[in-house]
């Protein structure tokens, strides 16, 4: 028999596009979970040329954005994830630049 599968207390899932040039701030809703992750995923023509993320304990205040480097510029095509591990937030704040412009799809889940 198999363990049942958990309870997703964050179920998130959303396509933006971004202007050339202009920082587009998505606010992806954790929900309190404790086991979260956040899949970044290029799916127009050009590359991300920036990413940070900033994590929200109750949704108000937020910690200092970090700038996410690894897997930036993220190519056409690509994807990155954003893990948090025994980290319960309310609010992942992303803040996504492209250069030339694209679109990309964000998904997130966790318990």
């Amino acid at each position: 028999m198999s363990a049942p599968s958990p309870a997703y207390l964050c179920k998130f899932n959303a396509t933006q596009a971004l202007a050339a040039g202009v920082p587009v701030t998505v606010d992806v809703p954790i929900n309190g979970a404790r086991h979260w992750m956040i899949v970044v995923s290029n799916t127009g023509a050009n590359a991300v040329t920036a990413l940070t993320a900033a994590s929200s304990p109750l949704g108000d205040l937020f910690e200092d954005a970090v700038a996410v480097t690894s897997g930036i510029p993220l190519a056409a095509g690509s994807a990155l994830s954003i893990r948090g591990t025994d980290e319960p937030v309310t609010t992942h704040r992303l803040v996504i630049t492209s250069t030339s412009g694209t679109t990309v799809s964000i998904e997130a889940g966790g318990w």
